[in-house]
């Protein structure tokens, strides 16, 4: 404890928010660490001078004033994949630079390609997951996030309050909370005290879009630097692609949708195809060595067929591997009858912790999620993607409501933002509004990171059942 506020002083003291300090250093140490480890790789096979790579080490310096010129470093944390995206950025950038120093300096040694090249792919893959563990890491200590004061109108102050403290790696940290009054004269002193009590806090204004919207705004940037305003309507659907725009007298924003663009959805068929195909080839001895067992440990069929719901609300066959008996349904029927206190855990998600109808090889398949390895052949047909949405039967269509126009819009996907998100450990009502998320905030770097993220969900078996 001692130790921890011996550091939270010294960070301080430099006049920089700590957080942002760990993150440059993180960012810098871990593009070090790629490049000493890829040039000590290189190094085992000889013909290679060390010692003349000292002044590309000394070049990474300059990968934390890019990082801020990219906004890599602001007060709230970023998405995560939008956070990748530029990473990966910033990667490119500063062995990009390096290399055109060489050119231009025609440097009379000879630097090898594959220190570069490696020190840069792997780079994209270990920055992300190294502020992944600073964060989780250091977002334990009080002094990680910047203090916070929320100014509620809207009356959800206290579930915005909960949320942050449960999230401490997103960067804020709740110091307190004033419900302001209705009259802005009383509001005005309370949001002096606030400043008083909090100097060198950000105000977070949760407030409904009323008539006096604007003018408690205004009020609290007479005392406060940073004011952060959230709409209470914000709570709906959670836009990331957007933009401030000068009209004049107003300010708008503008709103984009990446899906509905033709060619970004090509471009997400052709990453489906890229990655998918090979996947195949691969995958064919060892999905035949599954079938094999399927057939060994029950009878019936070794893929098993279901009805879904696609783009455009098409239906199609979803392929996958059986894991339950033939007899799934008068099974399911006589245990919901011997035990009537899980009906309505069925009746909720459609889902069963202990199903009795999965076979012992459908448990193995269902937790390694290799149960799903015939949906390749979905992709490849053009009725699935990579990424999407969980695909649905028409019963769901209800459950789905609105948001059902927007599943339409793209292809179910084998994994996605629920499948990493917490699986069968989230509700419904999660699933779907992951799914109105994802639509709503698709980019191509979101469909990779949510690859990059189902690994290691699959190796853990995390939220499978």
């Amino acid at each position: 404890m001692e130790s921890s506020r011996l550091a939270q002083r010294m960070l301080q003291s430099l006049g920089v928010p700590p957080r942002v300090i760990l993150l440059v250093c993180c960012d810098f140490f871990t593009l070090c660490a790629c490049t000493f480890l890829v040039l000590c790789l290189r190094a085992l096979w000889g013909g290679l001078d060390v010692t003349s790579y000292g002044w590309m080490l000394s070049m990474l310096l300059l990968a934390p004033v890019m990082g801020l010129a990219l906004g890599l470093y602001g007060v709230i944390s970023l998405p995560a994949y939008v956070e990748s995206r530029k990473l990966c950025v910033l990667s490119t950038l500063t062995f990009g630079l390096i290399l055109a120093l060489l050119f231009a300096g025609k440097a009379s040694v000879a630097y090898s390609r594959i220190v570069l090249v490696g020190a840069w792919l792997l780079s994209i893959f270990l920055l992300p997951v190294a502020r992944r563990f600073c964060r989780h890491y250091f977002g334990r200590f009080r002094w990680w996030g910047t203090p916070l004061v929320i100014l509620d109108r809207s009356n959800t102050g206290r579930e915005l309050w909960h949320y942050l403290k449960r999230h401490p790696w997103l960067g804020l940290s709740p110091v307190d909370i004033f419900t302001l009054s209705p009259d802005i004269e009383e509001a005005g002193r309370q949001l002096r005290d606030a400043e008083r009590r909090h100097s060198g806090a950000i105000a977070l204004m949760l407030q409904p879009s009323d008539a006096d919207a604007a003018r408690y705004v205004h009020e609290a940037t007479r005392y406060f630097i940073k004011i952060l305003v959230v709409p209470a309507q914000s709570s709906g659907v959670r836009q990331h692609w957007f933009h401030a725009c000068d009209l004049g007298t107003m300010t708008g924003f503008m709103l984009m949708q990446n899906l509905r663009r033709r060619w970004r959805q090509r471009l997400k068929r052709a990453l489906d195809l890229v990655l998918c195909l090979p996947v195949v080839l691969i995958c064919a001895v060892p999905g035949l060595l599954l079938g094999l067992l399927i057939r060994l440990d029950s009878a019936g069929p070794v893929l098993y067929r279901q009805r879904r719901l696609g783009k455009d609300g098409k239906s199609f066959d979803v392929f996958k591997f059986r894991t339950m008996r033939q007899d799934a349904d008068e099974v399911l029927a006589r245990y919901l009858e011997e035990n009537p206190g899980l009906r309505e855990e069925w009746e909720k998600d459609r889902k069963l912790k202990h199903d009795p109808r999965i076979t012992r090889v459908g448990h193995f398949l269902r937790k390694s999620s290799l149960d799903e390895l015939p949906q390749l052949l979905n992709v490849v047909r053009g009725e699935m993607s990579l990424v999407g949405p969980r695909p649905i039967v028409e019963d769901e269509i209800v459950k789905y409501g609105e948001v059902y126009a927007d599943y339409c819009r793209v292809r179910p996907g084998i994994t996605g933002l629920w499948q990493v998100s917490g699986r069968n450990n989230t509700t419904y009502e999660e699933r779907v509004s992951l799914d109105r998320y994802y639509v709503t905030n698709w980019c191509i770097w979101m469909d990779l990171w949510i690859l990059a993220r189902t690994f290691p969900v699959v190796l853990t078996g995390y939220g499978a059942y």
